[in-house]
Parts: structure tokens; sequence; C-alpha cells
């Protein structure tokens, strides 16, 4: 990889344009570059106050300073930045800590209820809780330091090394490890802000959490420009509109869904939304009528529709969507500046419809855990070349059109989960039952629908529904759960996935009429 940027200094960028403006605002706090650069650099020195220099930092907090200064104070202190989300089930980030190998922790009052655990996976050599003395109840017993203003930046890494880690769903039942090196997230910056004409007067909604990488894009397009990155929390993105205008945002990051349950809900008339300036999707497909809602409520805004795993670092592919585009879904555009792709098809390369393959400095090197990169990468032109799963189509004017996955991952809300994971989970609450993971349309995007299969299953749904809400993150659950003592078999014997995803529809259809 080519000598390029390192993370950090793309905040640096946006510190040297707008020292005094405000980078971060949470409710009604705000943090100037020059001041966010100071404690971040404070907080790095202090990491490296324990007995030997940490490698791999886990941020253990929500949407707060913590967590975004904390991830920035990582990257100064020449760290790789590993987030947890507190909201995520205690075993799964025990899972990810280990996996990880974390030797510091960076802890708000989000986190602290799991910070011993945490650190008992992975035991840090420094702790740090900058605003410990906030915290309710008996502080954990893991011992915590607060930082000193004092102390230069270390020296950071280079380009290769990583920037952060992210973990995504795992089809082995356990959360596969995406480590994405500096020069990755350079590429995909000098790839994509030509696009836009982001500055210091702009401000960013930050609405989703480190751990889903669409966040990058709103910190670090934010950063880099010397924008406002203003927080909302779950509330204020379920309905934006008041604190938008209230906020005067101007660049606004969804996923589709999340449009779509506006729009199910009437919550956007025609023209409250002249602020906004850029919209960016991505996360899932984008259907047309949405974009055509979102676009009559901020008809001042630019619609670029951006897909891309987080293997291929934050987004691979985009599109400006115009209103006289056609209906149907809004296509995903060209590859980035860089990057090549091919589309693989029955084992052949040159297809126009295919598996998406890309390489390119945006593409990842391997997954934490080696066996997870198991065919998913193809050798051509003596490269190397991520296989992502999706198919797609290439349009005549050379735009790609995503036709759906060819495998067991979907897409909820956003987030990748793979259905096998979630089926392992439900059989490790559930013994001896076997569990089916589907899912089903609804008026805000697909859910996931889950049937226990078994004798004895009619009373397990809620103390199954229970117990997976300990082993699984919030957007993984199923949001339907039923038993069923006999499964259909198709001709060879096996359950019949299609039969039961109508058993599935039937049910729901019996609920929406008030039958069930």
């Amino acid at each position: 990889m080519s000598s390029t940027k390192l993370l950090h200094h793309w905040f640096l960028d946006g510190l040297a344009r707008n020292p005094e403006g405000t980078a971060l605002r949470i409710n009604d706090r705000r943090w100037t570059y020059a001041e966010a650069d100071r404690t971040a650099r404070s907080w790095a020195a202090a990491l490296h106050g324990g007995p030997r220099a940490p490698r791999r930092v886990g941020v253990l907090a929500a949407k707060s300073e913590e967590s975004l200064l904390g991830f920035l104070a990582a990257l100064y202190a020449g760290c790789t930045a590993v987030p947890l989300n507190p909201e995520y089930p205690l075993d799964r980030n025990r899972d990810i800590a280990a996996a990880a190998r974390l030797d510091a922790l960076i802890v708000d009052r989000a986190g602290a209820a799991q910070l011993d655990a945490v650190a008992a996976a992975a035991p840090p050599v420094v702790t740090l809780a900058p605003r410990r003395e906030e915290w309710t109840g008996t502080p954990p017993d893991t011992a915590v330091v607060v930082p000193d203003p004092a102390g230069d930046r270390p020296p950071a890494q280079g380009p290769d090394s990583l920037a952060y880690i992210l973990f995504t769903s795992g089809s082995t039942g356990r959360p596969k490890g995406v480590p994405i090196r500096h020069g990755n997230v350079s590429a995909f910056l000098s790839a994509s802000l030509p696009r836009y004409d982001f500055g210091p007067e702009d401000v960013f909604g930050q609405v989703y959490e480190l751990t889903f990488d669409l966040s990058m894009f709103e910190i670090w397009c934010a950063w880099s420009s010397g924008a406002c990155l203003t927080v909302l929390n779950r509330l204020q993105a379920l309905n934006p509109a008041r604190y938008i205008r209230d906020h005067g945002i101007t660049v606004w990051t969804s996923t589709p869904s999340l449009v779509a349950a506006l729009r199910t809900r009437g919550l956007l008339a025609a023209g409250t939304l002249p602020s906004v300036r850029h919209t960016v999707f991505c996360g899932e497909p984008l259907p047309e009528e949405s974009a055509a809602y979102w676009s009559a409520a901020a008809p001042g805004t630019a619609i670029d529709n951006l897909y891309g795993p987080t293997e291929l670092t934050i987004a691979c592919t985009a599109y400006r969507w115009s209103a006289a585009a056609g209906s149907g879904t809004v296509p995903i555009g060209e590859p980035n500046a860089g990057l090549r792709h091919v589309l693989l098809e029955d084992g052949l390369v040159g297809s126009d419809t295919g598996e998406l393959c890309v390489t390119g400095p945006q593409m990842f090197d391997g997954y934490l855990d080696p066996a997870n990169d198991a065919d998913r990468f193809l050798t051509h032109e003596g490269l190397r070349w991520y296989r992502t799963g999706d198919r797609v189509r290439r349009a005549a004017d050379g735009t790609l059109v995503h036709l759906g996955r060819g495998d067991g991952q979907v897409k909820i809300h956003g987030y990748r989960v793979e259905l096998s994971e979630v089926e392992e989970a439900l059989r490790a609450c559930a013994p001896g039952a076997e569990a089916v993971v589907l899912t089903v349309p609804e008026a805000a995007g697909p859910v996931l629908a889950a049937f226990l299969i078994g004798d004895d299953t009619d009373g397990l749904t809620t103390r199954t529904a229970q117990d997976l809400a300990r082993r699984l993150p919030p957007y993984m659950l199923p949001a339907h759960l039923w038993a069923l003592s006999d499964p259909p078999l198709n001709a060879n014997g096996k359950t019949d996935r299609l039969r039961l995803r109508e058993e599935a529809e039937r049910r729901l259809a019996g609920d929406l009429a008030g039958t069930s």
C-alpha cells in the first residue's frame, strides 16, 4: 500500500481548517476542534500510562464523548481502536474482547456495567474512565485511570497498520473481526470526498453506533472537512424532522429502512427539511419510492446511494439518484476510483450478471481469524479479489444494479446478519429443537422470523426469546418466534424453507387481521 494519510490526520485537516469551530456536539455540550484535539491528546497520553504500551484499545462506550473522542485518542496513541457496544450482550462483548486481544479499554457510564467482565476476557494494561465521578451505583472493581492533561501525542503508526477492527455477524456462530488499515480508510476518503462540497459550515447528523461502519462515513467525512458532528440518540433518529431543523443539519446519513419507517408513519411532509444539502443512503437496497419520499421532504438535497461490505471499507460504489431514474431499486452505481471489479458466474469471470468481486486499496487483507477467509477471496489475473456474496447486474451504461444475496446473509435495518448465526443461537437456547430463521417483509423493511421445531416447543418461545436476548445484539433478534411440532419436508426429506416462509406469511396475515 502506497504512502498515504493516517486516519487521525484527516481530523487534523479539519482542525487546521476550523480550529475554533464545533467538532462535536452532544445535546447542549460542544467541543471545538482545538478542544477535541487537546482532550484526545491527553487521553492518548494516559493510555501509555501503564506498564507497557497498548496495541488495541477497546472503546466500551455508547454514542458519547468517550466513544468518539476515545476512538480518536486510540489513534493518537498509535493503537488500533475496537468499538464495543454496551447494548450488546455481555457474552458477545467478551468474545470480541478476547478475539481482538484488547490490552486497553476506554469506558463511559453506559459501558461501566460490563467493564469487569470484559476486562477479565482481555486483561487491559490500562482502563481509562474520563468521567468516572459521574457513574452511579457501585463502581466496577477494575482499576481505572483518569487522564492527565499533560503529555505529548505519542508517535503514530504507519498507513499499513490497523486503524480499527469492526466485528460483523459470522456464519460460524461467532462474530467475525474485520481489520481495517489506515490506508484502507484513506483510500475511501480520497475517493469519496471529491463527490461532495463538505466544509466548515456543514452539520452532520451522527446517527449510528461506532460498531456499524456507516458511522465511519459520518465521523470522518465531517471531521476531515472541519464540519460539526452532531450526535442523535435513537428516539431523535426515528423522528428526525425537529432535530434536523433545530440544529441546522445539512448532511444526513441513513439506512433505507429508517426512511421507510418514517414514510410508513407519515412523519415527513413535503419541504420540511430545507437545510439538508446531502443525503447518503447505505446498508441495504434503496427503493425508488423511499428516495422520492425523502427528496420531497428535503427538496434541496442531493441523494447518493452507497454500497459496500465492511471488508471493502465503508462503501465501494456510489450512485447519484435522480427523480427521473425510474422505478424499482436505486442502482448502486460504479466502483470508487482505484477499485477494480469483476462479476463471477458459475466459476467464470466476464459475465454481465454475477457475484460482485472487488480488489484495490480499500480491500481488507483478511479476517482476524484466518479460518473465516475460506471461500471469501478469488484469485484472478494474479490478484486477490474479495467475493462480496452480492449478485449484481451491469447495465448498459456501466452502473451496477443490486440483485440480492447468493447465500444466507441478510440485511436488517442496514446491519449484516448471518441467518445461520441466529439459528445456532436458537438451538443453544432450546436444546433438542430445530431452528429455522427467515426474513419476512414489513412496512419499514424486512425483519427476522423464526420457527422452533420439535415435539415439546410450545412452552419454549417466551423463555427462548429471553435467553436469546442475552446472546445476540438487538438487531439480530427475531421479531417473530413461533413453535411448530412438525416441520414441512421437501422431496429430499429436508426442512422445506419455502413452505415455512408461506407459513410465516400466513401467520403474519392472521395477526394483521386480528384472527391469530
